[in-house]
């Protein structure tokens, strides 16, 4: 049986959007970016464990510092681990705050925080407010604000704005 008039159109209170916010979209471009650094740190540690530090153990024969070089790739190999692993963590939380993920927003939200407030220790206890300091206050500070907008509550809530 054919419908006249076509399916009908459900009412909802908020209009439906096919994409997040602009704040949402910057703060996960700069999750991207931050990820795929740490992941290119990663792997340059990783190549240099593999290839730089056996080469310096071979040169060397017998080491002349505390540890042996095969202790340092170990080392190397476990911070290349946990640098890549917190570049994935980075990048996942990125596209979970794009999609629209609450428990994203406010994982990232609380990070962010927490950036803040080393931050200002680092700046109350050395004194230091050097350009760099300031701009690693700057941007946890621009991403708190731009994560509690009211479009991207809206949007992690309602998947409006």
């Amino acid at each position: 049986m054919a419908y006249p008039y076509g399916p009908q159109q459900v009412w909802q209170p908020y209009p439906m959007r096919t994409s997040a916010p602009v704040s949402l979209h910057v703060v996960a471009i700069f999750q991207y970016l931050g990820g795929l650094v740490s992941l290119a740190g990663a792997t340059v540690l990783g190549l240099a464990a593999v290839d730089a530090f056996p080469r310096l153990e071979y040169q060397l024969g017998v080491s002349t510092y505390t540890t042996r070089p095969a202790d340092i790739t170990v080392i190397v190999a476990v911070v290349c681990a946990v640098l890549a692993l917190v570049g994935i963590v980075a990048i996942v939380l990125g596209r979970k705050v794009q999609r629209g993920r609450n428990w994203a927003r406010i994982v990232l939200t609380g990070l962010n925080v927490l950036s803040i407030a080393a931050t200002v220790f680092q700046i109350v206890g050395t004194g230091d407010r050097s350009a760099p300091t300031l701009v690693g206050l700057a941007f946890p500070v621009l991403f708190v604000l731009l994560l509690n907008t009211r479009a991207a509550r809206s949007w992690c809530r309602h998947r409006t704005w």
